[in-house]
């Protein structure tokens, strides 16, 4: 009996291993996170030019607003998303998805995103990220973008997108209360 449950088990583990190694169809995992690399077992990383563009809908954000950023280029099957700040982290969060896409937790809540599948995704994705409350400053979008399990291209990374500032807002209304003391300081000493 010894004999015929041996070769089951160990066809069991092999597909199981294997199966495991291959890719991430339901999306890219955590220990991918800082480096991006997607951890398909014994691929490396294509060096040819990347023929994707990650693009920013604008050069500059607000904090607490949201920026529209596209993938352009060929067609792709899997994805790692991520805007960073200077220190290389990942800043604020991502939502609504494209049906094929979901949300990963790296450092906060939502803060990447992946794919959920392996279909094919259209270049002209759209994708939404929503900045941190208080500016991190200027950021980069970074992704991995996968045509297939042997095909993926590492860390393309957008132009830098600079960050708002509110405190400019605050600089300004604390300008124009001052402005509006002084006017009335004015008109009460000379009326």
């Amino acid at each position: 009996m010894f004999r015929f449950w041996l070769p089951v088990f160990l066809v069991y583990f092999a597909a199981c291993f294997l199966q495991r190694g291959a890719s991430f169809p339901g999306g890219a995992p955590t220990d991918a996170c800082q480096n991006l690399t997607p951890g398909h077992v014994n691929i490396t990383a294509n060096s040819s030019a990347s023929p994707f563009t990650i693009m920013p809908a604008s050069t500059t954000y607000q904090p607490g607003g949201t920026l529209r950023v596209q993938v352009m280029g060929a067609s792709f099957r899997g994805i790692l998303l991520q805007a960073r700040d200077s220190t290389n982290q990942a800043v604020g969060f991502w939502s609504d998805f494209p049906d094929f896409t979901r949300s990963l937790t790296c450092n906060n809540s939502a803060d990447s995103v992946t794919h959920q599948n392996t279909s094919m995704k259209v270049t002209g994705t759209n994708f939404t990220w929503n900045a941190p409350r208080t500016s991190p400053g200027d950021v980069e979008f970074v992704a991995t973008i996968a045509q297939s399990r042997e095909q993926y291209w590492l860390s393309i990374t957008s132009d830098p997108v600079s960050g708002g500032n509110r405190a400019n807002i605050h600089f300004g209304s604390a300008v124009f209360s001052l402005l509006t003391i002084i006017l009335l300081t004015n008109w009460v000493v000379e009326g």
